[in-house]
Formats: C-alpha cells, sequence, structure tokens
C-alpha cells in the first residue's frame, strides 16, 4: 500500500503541471460582478449625459433614457442567453464556436480594436475635462500616462482583483448620490414641463444618446464565465447592475433639467458640475472639484475594465495563459494614440463619433445576432452528441 501510494506521488510530481483551466479558476463572486458592471457603466459619461439627451429631446429626454434603458434589458437577456449556451467560453472563445475560426478570429480582432478604442475614448475625454476644470497647463501625455499606468498595474493583478478593488470602491458612489442629492434642494419641477412637448419623434431620436450611455454592459458578456453561481442567478446580478446605473442616471438627468431651465441647458456642456459650483459646504468650498476627484476614480475603474478585455481578447487571441504582456501592449497602443489624436476638440468629436457607431455593431447588432447563431449551435452540438 505505501509502495503504490508513493509511487503515485512519484508519478504527480514528474508530470509537468497543467495549466489553470476556466472550470478550476478561482471565479468572482455575484457582488464583485455586479460592481464590475456598475463601475465600467458609470465612468467619463456622467457628467455630459444631461447635455447630451438634452440636445435632442429636451425636458423629454429623460422618457428617451427610460425607454434606452428597456430596451437593453431587452438585449441584456439576449446576452444572457449567449452567455449561458457556452458556460465556460468568453466572449472571445465563443467567435470560434459560433461563426468558426475564419471569421470568429478576424471578429475577435476587430472586438479588441473596439475594446481599444472605447478605452482611449475614455482616456481623452478624462484628459480634457481635467485641462479644462483642473490642470488647464498641464500637457495631455502627463495625464494620459498616469490613468494609463494606474490602470496597468490594477489590471495586472487579474480579473478577481479588479473585482475587489471595484466593491471596495463602490462607497463612493455614495458620495455622488449624496451630491447629487443634495443639489436639489433649489430644483424647479416646472422646468420638467410640459411633458411630450417634443412629440415621440425626438423622444425616440433620444433613445440613440440614452443607449450610449450604457455600451459597458458588454463586460458581462465577456467575463460572464468567469463568475460563480447558477446562469439565473448571473442574470439576477445583471440586470440589478442595469436598473442601478439606470436610477443613478435617471436621478442625475433629474437633477439638472429641474435645476438648468430649457434654455440654459444647452450652454452647459457639463451640467451637472456647474450645478455643483453654485453650492458650498462648510469644509468644501468648491463641490464642483471634490465631484470630480471622486468622478477620476470612476473613470479610473472604467478604463480599467476596457485595458481587461482587450488584453484578454489578446491573450486568447495568441492562445497565451499570462496576458500581463498584452496589458502593455494595449497600454502603450492607447497612451500613443491618444497623444497623436490630441485635446482638439474637433479630432475628438470626430473619434468619438466612430467609436459611438462601432458601439451600435459590436454592443448591439453582434449580440443580437449572435442569439439565434448560438442556439443553433447548442442544438446541433446536442444533435451531434445524441447520434
Amino acid at each position: 500500500m505505501n509502495r503504490t501510494n508513493q509511487s503515485k506521488e512519484a508519478g504527480e510530481m514528474t508530470n509537468p503541471p497543467q495549466q489553470m483551466t476556466q472550470q478550476n479558476e478561482q471565479k468572482l463572486s455575484q457582488r464583485q460582478f455586479f460592481f464590475i458592471i456598475v463601475q465600467t457603466q458609470i465612468g467619463v459619461g456622467v457628467l455630459s449625459v444631461p447635455y447630451e439627451l438634452h440636445s435632442v429631446a429636451k425636458q423629454d429626454s429623460w422618457i428617451s433614457l427610460l425607454l434606452g434603458a428597456v430596451a437593453i434589458q431587452v438585449l441584456l437577456v439576449g446576452i444572457w442567453f449567449v452567455a449561458k449556451n457556452f458556460p465556460h467560453d468568453t466572449l472571445f472563445t465563443m467567435n470560434d464556436k459560433m461563426f468558426t475560426k475564419w471569421i470568429g478570429r478576424p471578429l475577435t480582432i476587430l472586438y479588441i480594436f473596439y475594446f481599444i478604442g472605447v478605452g482611449t475614448l475614455i482616456i481623452l475625454l478624462f484628459s480634457r475635462m481635467i485641462s479644462i476644470w483642473v490642470l488647464p497647463n498641464t500637457p495631455l501625455w502627463v495625464m494620459a500616462l498616469l490613468m494609463v499606468t494606474v490602470c496597468m498595474y490594477m489590471v495586472g493583478g487579474g480579473l478577481l482583483v479588479l473585482g475587489r478593488l471595484y466593491t471596495m470602491l463602490s462607497f463612493l458612489l455614495i458620495f455622488l448620490l449624496f451630491l447629487i442629492i443634495f443639489s436639489t434642494k433649489e430644483t424647479h419641477i416646472m422646468y420638467l414641463f410640459p411633458m411630450l412637448e417634443t412629440g415621440w419623434g425626438k423622444i425616440f431620436a433620444g433613445i440613440n444618446k440614452a443607449i450610449f450611455s450604457f455600451f459597458g454592459f458588454i463586460v458581462s458578456l465577456v467575463i460572464f464565465s468567469k463568475v460563480e453561481g447558477t446562469n439565473k442567478q448571473k442574470l439576477k446580478t445583471i440586470v440589478m447592475a442595469h436598473w442601478f446605473v439606470t436610477l443613478f442616471y435617471l436621478l442625475t438627468v433629474f437633477a439638472s433639467f429641474t435645476f438648468f431651465s430649457t434654455s440654459e441647458l444647452p450652454l452647459v456642456p457639463e451640467p451637472v458640475l456647474y450645478m455643483l459650483k453654485s453650492f458650498s459646504l462648510p469644509i468644501i468650498a468648491r463641490i464642483d472639484l471634490f465631484f470630480i476627484s471622486i468622478w477620476v476614480i470612476n473613470v479610473a475603474t472604467s478604463f480599467a475594465t476596457y485595458l481587461y478585455l482587450s488584453s484578454l481578447g489578446l491573450s486568447d487571441l495568441f492562445k497565451r495563459h499570462s496576458q500581463n504582456k498584452w496589458i502593455v501592449v494595449v497600454g502603450i497602443f492607447v497612451f500613443s494614440i491618444s497623444i497623436y489624436i490630441g485635446l482638439d476638440i474637433s479630432r475628438i468629436e470626430t473619434f468619438n463619433k466612430v467609436v459611438t457607431y462601432s458601439g451600435y455593431i459590436f454592443s448591439l447588432t453582434l449580440p443580437l445576432i449572435m442569439v439565434p447563431v448560438s442556439y443553433l449551435r447548442k442544438k446541433k452540438d446536442k444533435g451531434a452528441g445524441a447520434s
């Protein structure tokens, strides 16, 4: 008996260690999954969401926001359906199985470029906002380098570290909510009336702007297999995270729309900051700058997620277990593109349009196409297994 055990132990020691598989990898908890989705969606755009919505549907934009949230909710159910059919795959490995490697690999490459594009846009918008409100004489490369370097360090710890960090930093959202609620003490509800004055055409047109605010939900499809729990539990977490973000944006929109009139809002691109600038606390003279200091952390978490998604895609594409070197590659790439585009508003707006239109393809259209394809693929695999 002892000799048998000794021979087994010797055999195990002589075998080369196998790479950690998806099944035995330590996974995210439901709480961490929730905050990763929330921290990814609430980022750089929270300052300008009211302005962007108001530019289309005026005081009825809050209706556009709700309708957009309902539309995204339907899409999230479709994403959940796709992800549960591939319980051990990321989005990138799903592409190969659903569309074959001849289509799946190029699709993965396009998704990687899309995530890099979103990350670059975040850096540009963040740097421009800081340049306007806080550090007008600080060059772009300093702000971009600091943000990229810090986020590279964050992502280098892995997804589980990101989940723990996002959960720990989630208490800062309470401060943001408090400051927004604090600003509602001088609201004028009459600014929301008359309702439906712009017409349903403008309201439906505003849904496009509203949907863009929720584009971070694609992270749920990429890391679905890296979360513990049943499929129903994961769906519940996704839905809760989505409606938490919706309520956060809705509160921001209501606060801005009831503080500024319809004629004033087109003059304030960042209504949240202008609104907070008019108030002060006994120990905080500039509430707007205090808000920005917390907002910077939300920008970092949002950018870190896209940095992780890009490096994960490259790791899956080249079949490498470690993605640390790809984190550096993506970070350098994002920094270089940011410096090339610069802080010129016209170039940023052009790049913003490219990323936005790409988002409709990679975050909306392709996931919808994946729903029937994943169903047919799963049905075909079951038929092959039964035969």
